[in-house]
């Protein structure tokens, strides 16, 4: 949090009685002024100066001041003497000492001015004319003023105040207000006899504060520089003002270490959510696929076995993807795996990985991949597209490598959507949902699916479903899944080209439980059907030719599993794979291998290194009197984590039965409160929050009344939290039976009775809220509305936390979409970070607002790649935002800096963990003093680590 403003050091009493009695100001004649110079002119030249006394009186009123006067602001920020302004005449300060006026100005005669708020500069005066001094143009040349900036005057005198003293000058005042750097003083005259230049030390706190940027204009401030030199002939004295481009902040490189051994709590499991979806062998090779959800970081699955499920190893994967794989299918040296709504993925030996770019031509929003399969020509893939007005059709796609694709036509099929297809030779079937009627409908291509046609074949009875068709050597089989006749059968139909079809057997001596056949596979030696018999067993059956089947194994004792993935290796072991339930937070995979004529077996995954990942996160960090205190979860508990002085980390854990995490933590006037969610079950998802008074001992506070979930509600959470001198603003999402999500607010003064603001603006429908913060009159709530490739930014205003108003959107220039994520008080002002769209590429940019959210000014952080900023504090020095920079997926942590919000610098962190192979980022940032605290995480394929940094931070004093 920004310090405040504070009282600036003060000159002794006396020294202002003295001032007071003295002859100074306007009541002095001419003749008195002319004295003092000649008398001055007269002395010994001696070595420049600066003349510049600490500001004010210790108390205003016997000058007739009001308390709060201009003489406590910084130099060129007090507002000017209340006449008239003259338009600028002649040769403009600032600008070229060499130019010429176009016309010679009227002089108007001096003004004397008592105004300590201006920098002065004092010197001995050469004997001969008055000269008047002349600025220094800067290098850059003289720098143009925002619209609203003040004229600039020109230096006028300023009268000594005893008559002893030499004549002080008012040099003038920077275009644009005042320069960046107020707290350095340079000047510059004769060599001083141990040479180097006069450099005053740092300026009193009070004028090293900046106040904020007026306007409205996005342009990066550059630096300004007020300059004079010493004249040897006239010993005038001349200093200058000097600041750096940019930024006057430095954040050091700090230091990385692991934080997985700190962020832990007490579990019975890993929190690991793991499902194997599907299998395919090709001689000894063996490939399953599925899907890896262990939170924050999701991956999709492969797992590679070279010797027919014996020996087993994780996957290598390259580019980010979607998180779920379904199918996968090879032969002859060429794999394809397919998952999400159009994930694809290539691999030329099983085990190394390739994500395919489905974008347009081929692939059009939209669409959706349900099904693929391997010909002699290439691949092909099925599955749907959706249109701009809801409705659906079949989509078709074909390859010879599996990276380079192209559309088929599929108009004209009588079909709404293709589900599964199988492949002999170029020769394929595929199922989908009639356009008029129920049931399955089947359809053929002969030449490889550069195009299909609609069998007459219809099954009302049938569902199409993937895992309904298989093909071996000499014909295709279709058996209805999860379908039985009312005598226990499962009728089964062939077709030799696929066009025509008809019964050809049945299976039966499945278990009365049974509700049929779940899935088939193709194998070289015919197909397989696979059928459950009971909760937890699974009875496979074999057939070479699709008429007569066997029973070929009996999968038992499988308490809390689901068995999904099936295939025959060569030799004829029967595997097959899917995942368990070991505890309400643990989801575990499952293998079974069954070798010919052998008994099931469990497959041992728990050596398959960098496959077992824990689920642990850190989502937001708060820092106050020396305490920070990090929350998230950990092994599918909810976690907290605190240090006091740097002495030694302490886990704790809420504890409790379902899926648990704490998204947000704040302190206030009656201590901490850290919010989040419960899954009580997969269906249910209700508030957790927990308080402490001192960081350490924490308790859950009981959900009831305005905090309760209604019993037609699916999902309440709360993830965001603000504390401000009224009390505690807590904002969550609910969810209906349809999934429609809105945003909830509540308000708490004591942290044990919370309650429900009813006044938002749309009632909340649709936003999403990110951040809220306390400002002087009332808290301010920033988020998006929108899906992710066409936000809106929201941003909300409260006096109460509990009546909230909308206030105007904030979005960058040519942003075709743009969020909020986070916001902070910084002198005054609220600083928001947030993620817009431009160009096509996701970009950082901040927003300030001198009027708590009515009016913004936008300008981009500085980065060369895709990024994007996660988190934002404030320091009395400046801002610090963290996040990645570089491509989703392969990027690397990053860190901004910031003096007023609007100029950004990017820092880069290349060392300990915060950049390299895979994906990097910062995801918490706290600042107290000058200590910079972050988390983050460094994630490859195969490992995830969290990231503990600390830094600091410094300013240019």
């Amino acid at each position: 949090m920004a310090s405040g403003p504070s009282d600036p050091p003060r000159r002794p009493q006396e020294d202002d009685d003295a001032r007071r009695r003295g002859a100074s100001g306007p009541q002095r004649s001419r003749e008195q002024r002319g004295a003092s110079q000649s008398q001055r002119s007269r002395e010994e030249r001696a070595e420049p100066r600066i003349s510049h006394s600490p500001p004010g009186p210790t108390d205003d009123r016997p000058r007739g001041l009001p308390l709060a006067s201009p003489w406590g602001m910084p130099p060129f920020a007090a507002p000017v003497p209340d006449e008239p302004e003259e338009p600028p005449k002649g040769r403009m300060p600032y600008s070229s000492p060499t130019a010429e006026p176009d016309v010679e100005p009227r002089r108007r005669p001096r003004r004397v001015v008592d105004r300590p708020d201006k920098l002065v500069a004092g010197g001995p005066l050469s004997a001969g004319p008055e000269t008047r001094p002349q600025p220094a143009s800067p290098a850059s040349g003289p720098a143009e003023p925002p619209e609203d900036a003040e004229p600039p005057e020109h230096a006028e005198p300023s009268e000594p105040s005893e008559p002893g003293e030499p004549e002080v000058r008012r040099v003038g005042r920077p275009p644009a207000g005042r320069p960046t750097r107020p707290d350095r003083l340079v000047a510059s005259g004769p060599p001083r006899p141990q040479g180097g230049r006069h450099q005053r030390g740092p300026a009193p706190a009070a004028l090293r504060r900046s106040s904020p940027v007026r306007g409205t204009s996005r342009a990066v401030p550059v630096a300004l520089t007020v300059a004079a030199a010493v004249l040897a002939a006239t010993g005038v004295l001349v200093w200058q003002w000097a600041s750096d481009e940019g930024p006057a902040l430095r954040l050091a490189a700090g230091t990385g270490r692991s934080g997985d051994d700190l962020f832990t709590v007490q579990a019975a499991g890993d929190g690991a959510d793991q499902k194997l979806n599907d299998m395919a062998a090709v001689g000894r090779a063996v490939v399953a696929v599925g899907s890896d959800t262990t939170s924050p970081t999701p991956r999709p699955l492969f797992l590679f076995s070279p010797d027919s499920g014996r020996t087993w190893q994780l996957g290598q994967v390259d580019g980010a993807s979607t998180p779920t794989v379904r199918r996968v299918v090879g032969g002859d040296g060429r794999w394809l795996a397919a998952g999400g709504e159009r994930g694809l993925w290539t691999s030329a030996d099983g085990l190394a990985w390739t994500t395919v770019d489905t974008s347009a031509p081929a692939f059009l929003p939209g669409d959706r991949i349900d099904d693929i399969a391997r010909t002699a020509s290439g691949f092909v893939a099925v599955g749907r597209t959706s249109g701009a007005d809801g409705g659906t059709g079949p989509a078709a796609w074909r390859s010879g490598d599996g990276r380079t694709w192209e559309r088929v036509e599929t108009r004209e099929l009588e079909v709404r959507e293709l589900k599964a297809v199988v492949a002999r030779g170029d020769t394929l079937v595929a199922v989908g949902v009639p356009a008029d009627g129920e049931g399955s409908r089947v359809l053929r291509s002969a030449d490889g699916g550069r195009t299909w046609q609609a069998t007459g074949f219809q099954l009302p009875e049938a569902e199409p479903r993937t895992g309904t068709v298989a093909a071996q050597a000499e014909r295709f089989v279709f058996v209805p899944t999860r379908r039985r006749t009312p005598e226990g059968d499962v009728r089964v139909y062939c077709s030799s080209t696929g066009a025509r079809w008809s019964s050809c057997g049945s299976i039966d001596k499945l278990g009365g439980t049974s509700v049929g056949v779940e899935s088939l596979i193709s194998h070289q030696d015919g197909v397989a059907a696979i059928a459950q018999t009971g909760l937890g067993h699974y009875t496979v059956l074999t057939s070479s030719d699709g008429g007569s089947w066997k029973k070929r194994a009996d999968l038992g004792d499988l308490p809390r599993a689901t068995l999904r993935a099936f295939t025959v290796a060569s030799g004829g072991t029967l595997l097959a794979g899917g995942d368990h339930a070991a505890s309400d937070v643990d989801n575990q995979l499952v293998l079974m291998a069954v070798p010919p004529g052998g008994k099931p077996g469990r497959v041992p995954l728990t050596k398959v290194e960098g496959l077992t990942r824990a689920a642990r996160e850190t989502n937001a960090l708060a820092a106050f009197s020396g305490r920070y205190v990090a929350v998230g979860s950990a092994s599918g508990d909810a976690g907290l984590w605190t240090i006091q002085d740097w002495r030694s980390w302490k886990s704790m854990s809420v504890g409790g039965p379902g899926r648990q995490t704490l998204e947000d933590v704040a302190h206030g006037g009656r201590g901490w409160l850290a919010v989040g969610s419960t899954e009580t079950d997969v269906s249910f998802t209700d508030p957790l929050l927990v308080t402490s008074s001192d960081g350490e001992s924490w308790r859950k506070v009981e959900v009831k009344g305005d905090l309760a979930r209604q019993g037609d509600l699916p999902y309440l959470r709360t993830g965001v939290v603000a504390a401000g001198g009224g009390g505690y603003v807590v904002v969550g999402e609910s969810r209906d039976q349809a999934g429609a999500s809105s945003a909830v607010v509540w308000f708490t003064r004591d942290l044990r009775t919370y309650t429900r603001a009813e006044r938002l603006p749309r009632r909340g429908a649709g936003v999403r809220v990110h951040d809220v913060v306390a400002v002087g009159g009332g808290y301010v709530a920033v988020g998006a509305s929108g899906d992710a490739d066409r936000e809106a930014s929201v941003v909300w205003f409260s006096e109460d936390g509990l009546n909230w108003s909308a206030r105007p959107r904030v979005a960058p220039q040519d942003a075709t979409s743009a969020g909020l994520r986070r916001v902070a008080v910084y002198r005054d002002q609220l600083v928001a970070i947030g993620t817009a769209v431009t160009g096509g590429q996701r970009r950082p940019f901040a927003a300030v607002s001198d009027d708590e959210g009515a009016s913004w000014r936008t300008a981009w952080l500085p980065a060369e790649q895709a990024a994007a900023a996660d988190d934002l504090a404030a320091a009395a020095d400046g801002l610090v935002a963290v996040g990645r920079h570089g491509t989703p997926g392969e990027g690397d942590s990053a860190a901004w800096t910031s003096t007023d919000g609007l100029s950004w610098n990017r820092v880069e962190l290349t060392q300990d963990r915060l950049a390299g192979r895979g994906a990097q980022r910062l995801s918490a940032v706290a600042v107290t003093g000058s200590e910079v605290v972050a988390l983050g995480r460094s994630t490859t394929y195969s490992a995830d680590h969290l990231i503990l940094w600390t830094s600091s931070l410094s300013a240019d004093k």
